[in-house]
């Protein structure tokens, strides 16, 4: 009956099919499950190439991928298998369910899987955490949103009846048994558990049609109220001793709050199944446990030595270092990991003194007893934590509930005077009235019958192996009655009479299931017994489990919570307890505050004044608070479809003519602008960068229309060669470039075309040969993927590639050219901004939040080479600004990344590190900018707290304030007073 074997078989078969990449879905309940059955590289090994959580909203869409899912058939996770379904994100799915899955919920998938991408629909029964061979968990941790107890402690929540009946359906159907049932006869929750399991068996028969054995399987339901002590106890072996410090939550353990602790060490991983020195010595006791990590780290240093350079001689020593490489680093981690914990576990020891504690623990918790005076000097004791003083006390008075009520009171006032406050020390009535002797069904300190005192004492005769692991669980006396068929049906009953005569038959396989929780120290118990009945013919197997697996604090929060429910006299002292017991009803001490009030004093007076004064500074503070306008950040999709962008820029270039420069944008929907001017304006700039007066980058254009005059109305140039207009006449030089641009031919020599002698277009272009151009405009562009480019030269198309005539721009005319620029001016305008109101808003909005300075405003890039060229990639994200009048104001902000290159190098290049970088793709000279939209909308909205938070505050300030001043003036009037009464009885002596 190994359920960590039970449950990794279901894991295999389940990620072994499709024999292809997929995706493994788990929901919450089924991760902590997976981590403890199975590895990463195990589903590495099947093709598991990705696990994510079913209610991940933002996993990707892989049609591609196959997906498997492993939820358990709860609400949750069939609402969120429902809604992936609805639009599914990979091409198949296989289904597999924890445990069963009803009818309704088949055919409510079936009605949601309007795509028919589910292949399989399968339930594999692992809807526990195997956290042992012989331990499992259903991980229910009780809290007050999913409590346990209902009304009173024989009462079940009734999601937490359910949740355990799975549970237990679940460990039966994987371990394939069909068990006879016994409970515990004073528990209701017990009685109430067999019956409903018994039920669901009965109407799931088919399933538990299994082959019949000699002796039927042993299904055994304990409450843990009939053993409260072991939960209570310090633990000295080290499975449970990590869980009681530390905390072993799914296998893993925190210990990021450990001093000095190393950040790989910050969350270990501790499991018998991933750690072979765990494996080990998981049982040993604290003190065995020093012994094995010594010997554990000798090794590891023998083996470093074995692993050093200085050994390696040979080609074999290589291999065979390279071969226990792996390995030995594996080893390494995990002795650094036992290290750390052990190391942290002795710190804790002394930190708290837990020898000591643990010591009187034992002594309480064992027939041999401990004298009230220990007890008392653990509770005097400073260097103790309260909460181990409290836990000391709930020993003493669950041991002496019936024989020492006195000393129980006073004790009790004892924790009160040492640092355990009201609310702590009332659990101690908490645990007698929920746990007491009146409400346990054994006799669990051997204190009551005369045959018991008789099995103390010879066991007492006998010794014990360490003063710290004197206590057996009351676990280990039930399982012994049971092997010697001693226990007997009137306090351990089979369910509706159905093992007559079956309690003198030893059974095989034996089931315990623990209401309220089990714990390591009866894990470690059920191990021994499974490992001596291995080593003898009687094969006996144990299997324990527990709602959850329970150390010293959450079983005391268990309680705590649980109270909260019953009724409030489970906070008071039981009917037995003495006269002396205090009565923890969380008063103020005792103070008469009607009569307190009515005496004036100057104390009283002073605190009227601070504290009229403290709330005036305070409600001054809260008005400016709620005046103040705050701006609230949020991030939504951007679902706007259709638009498009202004682009507003402004950039020189000191050494390329305007007549060069040539403004084109491309976007990923396909549209091309070429030469744009509409909007663009360019201004000639000397070789200073001063402004030439009156010139515009298009003056060589406009002495066509002077030329015009002076040529015959009928007057037809030619396009030499070039692809001719509509109307088949090139009548300016510029017209015949543009024919050679369609054609696809480069403009290299305007000096043999008759249109570009005549209007001189050579001589002006040397004339502008060593000027720069100021290039600044608003160009509008679609809201998609795109890029605007200032390159030499006009571009144009060739089949599916564009190319741009460089001729020109590369020509050696005695003026050298490159595209050093300075960027003035770069943003990206959005529709709203041309509302100069809206523009203005926007504008405030953006200074305000410190984001008005745009990625690219001021940038300069200066090179020396003709064939240079500078990339910038902006990432535009939409935003929107809406005020507290209701106004939205939508504008954009842009991040920007730049990379330079030169074009010299061809497709290779070497970076300052001496790294050879390749390019797949040529590019030409020019400033790019390369835009890409984000999804993404942020939003940002003024707010302003309302009124009535504003009231509110205020209410709370003096009401807060008032009851302070009133509590400080009742205790300093109370201390004042007794002072006076006692300086009255000393003069009176």
């Amino acid at each position: 009956m190994d359920v960590v074997k039970a449950v990794e078989t279901y894991i295999t078969k389940l990620v072994s099919t499709p024999s292809a990449m997929k995706v493994l879905l788990l929901d919450t309940h089924t991760t902590p499950i997976v981590s403890l059955a199975s590895t990463q590289s195990t589903l590495l090994s099947h093709q598991v190439y990705l696990t994510d959580r079913i209610d991940n909203k933002k996993r990707d869409r892989m049609s591609h991928m196959k997906c498997v899912c492993f939820l358990q058939p709860s609400e949750d996770s069939l609402d969120a298998l429902s809604a992936e379904l609805r639009e599914p994100k990979y091409g198949e799915y296989y289904l597999y369910f924890s445990n069963i899955l009803s009818k309704p919920a088949i055919e409510r998938l079936a009605d949601v899987d309007e795509f028919e991408v589910v292949r399989e629909v399968q339930e594999y029964f692992a809807d526990y955490a195997p956290l042992l061979p012989c331990l499992f968990s259903l991980n229910h941790i009780p809290t007050s949103e999913k409590p346990l107890y209902g009304s009173s402690p024989n009462v079940w929540d009734s999601p937490a009846l359910e949740r355990s009946v799975q549970g237990i359906m679940a460990v039966l159907l994987s371990l394939k048994k069909k068990p006879v049932i016994r409970y515990e006869k004073t528990s209701g929750m017990a009685r109430k558990l067999a019956s409903e399991v018994q039920q669901r068996i009965q109407v799931e028969s088919t399933l538990f049609d299994f082959r019949l054995t000699q002796v039927a399987p042993l299904l055994l339901i304990l409450d843990r109220r009939n053993d409260p002590v072991t939960p209570l106890l310090s633990q000295w072996t080290y499975q449970a001793m990590v869980h009681e410090l530390l905390g072993i939550q799914n296998g893993r353990v925190n210990l990021s709050m450990v001093p000095d602790i190393r950040p790989e060490l910050s969350e270990i991983t501790l499991t018998t199944t991933t750690d072979p020195f765990f494996q080990a010595h998981y049982l040993a006791t604290f003190g065995d446990l020093g012994t094995s990590l010594k010997n554990y780290v000798q090794s590891y240093q023998s083996r470093s030595l074995a692993q050093s350079p200085s050994s390696i001689n040979s080609i074999s020593d290589m291999k065979h270092f390279v071969e226990e490489y792996p390995e030995f680093r594996k080893l390494g981690g995990n002795v650094s990991k036992h290290v750390a914990l052990v190391g942290e576990l002795s710190r804790l020891v002394e930190r708290d003194r837990l020898l000591d504690v643990g010591e009187v623990e034992q002594g309480l918790a064992t027939s041999s007893g401990s004298d009230f005076k220990n007890v008392q000097a653990v509770v005097n004791n400073p260097l103790v934590p309260a909460w181990n003083k409290l836990r000391v006390v709930i020993l003493y008075a669950l041991r002496y509930q019936k024989t020492q009520t006195s000393n129980i009171a006073a004790l009790i006032n004892l924790l009160l005077s040492n640092g355990v406050s009201r609310e702590e020390a009332r659990l101690v009535y908490v645990f007698l009235n929920v746990a007491g002797s009146d409400q346990r069904q054994d006799d669990l300190f051997s204190t009551e019958s005369l045959l018991a005192k008789g099995r103390s004492a010879l066991k007492g005769l006998k010794g014990v192996e360490n003063v710290y692991t004197q206590h057996t669980p009351h676990l280990s006396q039930t399982l012994e009655n049971l092997f010697k068929g001693r226990l007997k049906d009137t306090a351990y009953p089979f369910l509706d009479g159905l093992g007559t005569n079956m309690g003198l038959q030893r059974p095989q396989d034996i089931i315990i299931f623990m209401i309220g929780g089990t714990t390591y120290e009866e894990a470690r118990t059920v191990a021994l017994l499974n490992q001596e009945a291995g080593n003898s013919s009687t094969g006996t197997r144990i299997l324990l489990g527990g709602t959850c697996v329970h150390n010293s604090s959450s079983y005391v929060e268990m309680i705590r919570t649980a109270a909260e429910k019953f009724p409030a006299s489970v906070y008071e002292p039981p009917p037995e307890s003495a006269t002396t017991a205090p009565s923890l009803n969380l008063n103020l001490g005792g103070v008469n505050t009607t009569e307190d009030v009515k005496v004036k004093t100057r104390t009283g007076a002073l605190l009227t004044l601070i504290s009229a004064c403290i709330i005036l500074a305070f409600t001054t503070m809260e008005f400016f608070d709620y005046r103040r306008v705050g701006v609230d950040t949020s991030i939504v999709v951007d679902r706007s479809r259709g638009q498009k962008l202004s682009v507003r820029l402004n950039v020189t270039f000191p050494h390329v003519p305007c007549y060069l420069l040539s403004l084109d944008i491309m976007d990923i929907s396909g549209e091309q602008q070429r030469d744009i001017s509409h909007n663009i304006l360019k201004k000639r700039l000397t070789q200073t960068g001063v402004d030439m007066p009156a010139q515009r980058g298009n003056d060589l254009r406009n002495e066509f229309d002077k030329l015009a005059e002076r040529r015959a109305n009928d007057y037809c140039g030619s396009c030499y060669g070039g692809q001719e207009p509509p109307n088949g006449c090139c009548n300016s030089c510029e017209e015949v470039r543009q024919s050679y641009i369609d054609k696809g031919w480069s403009f290299g020599n305007p000096d043999g075309i008759e249109q570009c002698v005549e209007e001189g277009w050579s001589e002006k272009l040397k004339d502008q040969a060593d000027e720069g151009c100021n290039l600044s405009g608003r160009i509008r562009v679609n809201k998609v993927i795109g890029s605007i480019q200032i390159s030499p030269g006009r571009s144009y198309q060739t089949g599916s590639r564009t190319f741009q005539d460089l001729v020109p721009y590369l020509r050696d005319d005695g003026n050298p050219h490159d595209f050093s620029h300075t960027i003035h001016e770069f943003f990206f305008m959005a529709d709203d901004e041309y509302n100069p109101g809206k523009a203005k808003i926007g504008k405030e909005m953006k200074q305000r939040m410190g984001i008005s300075d745009n990625p690219l405003d001021g940038v300069e890039a200066k090179t020396t080479k003709a064939t240079y060229m500078y990339q910038y990639f902006l990432k535009v994200v939409s935003t929107q600004f809406r005020t507290l009048e209701g106004k939205m104001i939508n504008t954009h902000q842009y991040s920007s990344t730049q990379f330079e290159r030169d074009l010299t190098k061809a497709s290779e290049g070497e970076n300052g590190q001496g790294v050879v970088t390749q390019h797949g793709v040529a590019g030409s000279p020019g400033a790019y900018f390369n835009f890409e939209i984000s999804p993404i909308l942020v939003v940002h909205s003024e707010t302003r707290q309302s009124f009535a938070h504003f009231l509110t505050s205020t209410c709370a300030i003096v009401g807060g304030v008032l009851t302070v001043a009133a509590l400080l003036d009742s205790i300093l009037f109370a201390t004042g007073r007794k002072l006076r009464k006692s300086d009255g009885s000393v003069k009176l002596m």
